[in-house]
């Protein structure tokens, strides 16, 4: 800008171009995709990026559980959820502002209760939810006023989703998109089987286990923030994951994640991770391979990986 020689100022400006094409097409356009946990307190949300921004997959929004109505005084004029500081944010970051693929595992509020603000910042072309939650009150006043151009899609695992990288694998029938009747998703990414599933309890779990008797997981986004009421001892043994992830709230008032669960871990000689403790964590891959990237205890400025 300020350079006197005309030859100078050419090669400036064609270097500062240069470096802002490679950096825009760096951001838009990854090499590397993502399974990344947010740390959004108690509750939910993760993302899958797949390469080059190829497809979305927004899995949760999180939100906050209140318990019985705010007085006056407490209640802020201009609040921003962690949906929009956190997951909002960082897509952005990513150079994301659309979503593929927006999967509700079920109507509980630290699972949806960001929806609103997801489907108001972010351009969405897909709602899933589990069969059976268009006809509950936590869609038509949570969900339903909010979609503007998405589309929903009720799934059971019989159904599958365009551009959807992992495969439904639950529910087997249409519930009240209650715990028990949440979606499950299992596949394979960067050389890695994932399994997810909201809350889902242990008796899902087994359903899942007997009705797929090859599936073989090794990563594990531990059901219910870590709850004894998920992880089932003989499903875990038989699936064998090597790595557990955990999402739950520091110092929440469930106790989450539960010592019996952190046993089951420790009995099958799992590496876990919890936003408790590391934050926000994500496994990156390309091809077949990948790592995890996440914080070190008591370190926030360090960063390790777990192959």
């Amino acid at each position: 800008m300020f350079a006197r020689e005309a030859k100078i100022k050419h090669i400036s400006r064609i270097s500062w171009l240069v470096s802002f094409s490679v950096a825009m097409i760096f951001v838009h356009l990854p090499y590397h995709g993502e399974f990344a946990t947010f740390d959004i307190g108690q509750g939910d949300a993760a993302v899958i990026r797949e390469p080059y921004n190829k497809t979305i997959t927004l899995i949760d929004t999180g939100g906050k559980v209140t318990f019985g109505e705010q007085p006056a005084w407490q209640k802020q004029k201009y609040f921003r959820t962690n949906g929009e500081t956190v997951i909002v944010n960082y897509l952005h970051s990513r150079g994301i502002s659309k979503i593929d693929n927006l999967v509700l595992s079920h109507h509980d509020q630290d699972h949806i209760g960001n929806a609103k603000v997801i489907l108001t910042k972010m351009n969405i072309k897909n709602v899933i939810i589990p069969a059976g939650m268009m006809q509950q009150s936590s869609f038509k006043t949570e969900i339903k006023p909010y979609l503007r151009s998405a589309q929903v899609t009720e799934v059971t695992n019989n159904i599958q989703v365009s551009k959807l990288p992992l495969q439904i694998v639950h529910p087997f029938k249409s519930g009240q998109a209650k715990n028990e009747d949440c979606i499950a998703l299992f596949g394979h990414i960067g050389g890695k089987n994932i399994f997810t599933a909201g809350d889902l309890d242990q008796s899902g779990e087994k359903q899942i286990a007997n009705f797929f008797p090859d599936m073989h997981v090794d990563i594990l986004k531990f059901g219910h923030h870590g709850s004894k009421t998920s992880t089932n001892p003989e499903v875990i043994n038989k699936w064998h994951p090597e790595i557990g992830i955990i999402s739950a709230g520091r110092n929440n008032r469930y106790n989450h994640p539960n010592k019996e669960t952190l046993e089951t871990a420790q009995n099958n000689k799992m590496t876990v991770f919890n936003t408790q403790i590391n934050g926000m964590m994500c496994y990156e891959y390309s091809g077949l391979n990948g790592h995890f990237k996440v914080k070190i205890p008591h370190e926030p400025k360090t960063t390790t990986t777990a192959n």
